[in-house]
């Protein structure tokens, strides 16, 4: 099963492999190879925005403190899930409704709080027929510490 999915993933888009350094922190996620990023930095951390080019999809990594969690516009969507794994990660979901050419269409979210290392990712504007690809990259994100311990 693992097989047919990864291939399916790959099928559907390039993606590659890219590395967040914050801090002590090292996050690996994979990404859309035709997309393109944007940083913005401030005193305590940093956005970057990926924009998607084969679909409106845009994901934000921040790292960093000193702003509201969620990131998300919570009266802007419908919220489906939400759970904390353990005091440390926190996963929310949800969607709104848009209109294109005068079709009713779902649009997704899903933000991750990852509280002991300051990451958040988060997908949004995602068609249903994307969900699984966009659930893949945010499955496979990887977050290690690289502090030596004594």
């Amino acid at each position: 099963m693992l097989l047919s999915f990864n291939s399916f993933v790959s099928s559907q888009n390039s993606i590659k492999t890219d590395t967040v350094k914050w801090s002590n922190y090292q996050m690996i996620i994979e990404l859309p190879t035709k997309s393109h990023s944007h940083y913005e930095t401030y005193e305590e951390g940093f956005f970057r925005t990926i924009s998607c080019f084969s679909d409106s999809t845009v994901i934000t990594i921040h790292c960093g403190a000193m702003v509201n969690l969620p990131l998300v516009n919570q009266a802007k969507y419908t919220i489906t899930s939400k759970f904390i794994l353990d005091n440390d990660v926190r996963v929310l979901r949800g969607y709104c409704d848009s209109l294109n050419n005068g079709i009713k269409r779902k649009r997704y979210f899903r933000e991750e709080n990852y509280f002991k290392s300051g990451i958040t990712v988060m997908y949004e504007n995602v068609d249903e027929s994307k969900l699984i690809y966009y659930d893949y990259i945010l499955n496979s994100i990887k977050i290690i510490n690289t502090k030596k311990r004594p």
